[in-house]
């Protein structure tokens, strides 16, 4: 092969590799209880994952290559990562009772199944994409979109953790848009069932439109200038209270898309496993 065809089809999986070197730093950083530091490496994650695809289309570089390790990716990014986050978070602040006994199995139990569905999201993606005649649109919530939101909130609640907290958190600079408003601890408590709803969101077939589908030239223009913003808050690691409300919103006004638009109720992805064909009848 060509050096220069060569470098092409590396550029896109490079920026995927460091988008799978966030995800490691998070775990260690889990590890050493930097739960801040953590969290804006999976959002860091979630910002490289948005780029690879687009330096593939770019150079004209996508490859099935690509495509598997981008996967392979997104399920330490948006599962395993944000998951150990929220587990060592929670099983280490005894007081919100998730540090033993069936708090504790709940925690494991919620954290796990956050991990699987990920995983299944990502194969049943992988799948429903190569269907010509699939849906333009998505079929249960994007990993990257739900680990995300998962990761931006998690951030909000550190940033306003008052001083009842059961969590400890690093210093965290930046304004505060919501001035001296704190978090309630009996927040923390809610976690573990915020992620069961998050990994059936991701298992399930609810159709979810894509940004890019918008039929307005000045909501796209408005779309553009809300991502690139949360860009710039997301590489300077300051106001999660304001990134997290372009994630929240889309979240909440496609699963309402999801119930109410007859077109929407009507759709259904492809089959994710294969056609066994005609059952053949047993001769005696």
């Amino acid at each position: 092969m060509p050096l220069h065809r060569f470098l092409r089809y590396v550029a896109p999986n490079l920026v995927t590799a460091l988008g799978m070197c966030f995800g490691l730093m998070s775990l260690v950083a889990c590890y050493e209880h930097r739960f801040v530091d953590a969290a804006w490496l999976t959002i860091w994650a979630v910002l490289t994952d948005r780029l690879d695809g687009l330096v593939a289309r770019s150079l004209r570089a996508t490859s099935d290559f690509g495509v598997q390790m981008d996967s392979f990716a997104d399920a330490l990014n948006f599962g395993i990562a944000p998951a150990f986050l929220i587990y060592v978070t929670l099983e280490d602040a005894t007081p919100v009772g998730f540090a033993d006994g069936t708090g504790r199995a709940v925690l494991m139990a919620a954290c796990g199944l956050w991990a699987l569905a990920n995983v299944f999201r990502l194969a049943k993606f992988n799948v429903v994409a190569e269907q010509p005649d699939a849906p333009k649109v998505f079929f249960g919530v994007p990993t990257t979109l739900a680990a995300g939101t998962l990761a931006m909130w998690y951030l909000v609640l550190a940033k306003y953790a008052g001083p009842d907290s059961p969590i400890r958190f690093e210093a965290f600079g930046g304004p505060k848009l919501l001035g001296d408003w704190t978090v309630s601890p009996a927040v923390w408590s809610y976690v573990p069932a915020v992620m069961i709803a998050g990994a059936f969101l991701m298992a399930s077939n609810l159709p979810i439109p894509k940004l890019q589908a918008l039929p307005s030239r000045a909501l796209t223009y408005v779309l553009i200038g809300a991502v690139l913003s949360g860009y710039v808050c997301g590489m300077m690691r300051t106001l999660p209270e304001y990134m997290c409300l372009l994630p929240s919103g889309w979240l909440v006004f496609s699963l309402a898309w999801s119930q109410l638009s007859e077109r929407a109720r009507g759709m259904s992805p492809p089959p994710i496993l294969p056609d066994p064909g005609p059952l053949r009848r047993r001769t005696p």
